[in-house]
């Protein structure tokens, strides 16, 4: 039993499952002797899904590609928790990164484990999702009845990953982090909940956990939102 109930198989598989579920392309483990072609590894950016989907979404600047990655490197290392590259990501002109209009004209990936590695300092995000090549989200899964709760992840993110200026551009690419033991939201006894999903943006020092909160006006088993959703079948 013990051997078969792990993070694996309890957290990370079903949350891949689920993700290609949503629409997202599983693109297989990212190994190191790729670096340089596969992806970049100062950003861990795709970098061919990268210049496939700038051409597509900027027919007229196909040969702009390659500086405004160049660009997007040199902004990353900034200590300004992102916001150049956040202003460059939601921004439609001169260059257009996604397209927030059409949902369905951007690229979307995952993978598993994705070393985000600066000189002999790294960590490893369970899952990275990659929009249009860009890695804009992770996320952190343990089994659930985790000994610490989320409470441990939190403490992980804010006493070791974020105060390490190495792990700065990996920060500021990242849009969203979640964290998720699976399990419905409990505080035990206290105020603020210790299991289930959370979510937190980059910041220089503490990043405050948030509880995902969808409000089910027509008290149903399973949320409108949810049961409505179009989701792709299970490959």
């Amino acid at each position: 039993m013990s051997k078969n109930y792990n993070e694996k198989t309890r957290v990370q598989m079903p949350a891949m499952i689920h993700l290609t579920r949503l629409g997202y392309e599983y693109i297989g483990k990212m190994y190191e002797e790729n670096s340089g072609e596969t992806f970049d590894s100062d950003t861990n950016i795709l970098i061919d899904k990268f210049h496939t989907a700038f051409d597509r979404l900027n027919p007229g600047n196909k040969n702009k590609w390659l500086s405004v990655f160049d660009d997007i490197k040199k902004e990353l290392n900034d200590d300004d928790l992102g916001k150049q590259f956040y202003e460059r990501l939601t921004s439609i002109s001169p260059y257009k990164l996604i397209d927030f209009e059409n949902p369905k004209n951007n690229d979307y990936h995952c993978t598993a484990e994705f070393t985000c590695r600066n000189g002999e300092d790294e960590f490893r995000p369970d899952i990275t999702l990659f929009i249009n090549g860009l890695p804009l989200v992770f996320i952190e899964v343990k089994k659930t009845n985790n000994v610490g709760g989320m409470i441990a992840e939190a403490n992980r993110m804010n006493n070791e990953r974020l105060p390490n200026k190495k792990f700065r551009r990996f920060i500021n690419i990242t849009q969203l982090m979640i964290f998720s033991n699976n399990m419905e939201y409990s505080a035990l006894g206290g105020i603020v909940p210790i299991e289930g999903a959370f979510y937190c943006t980059g910041a220089r020092k503490k990043a405050f956990f948030n509880c995902f909160r969808e409000d089910n006006f027509t008290a149903q088993p399973i949320p409108p939102f949810n049961a409505n959703y179009p989701y792709k079948p299970i490959d």
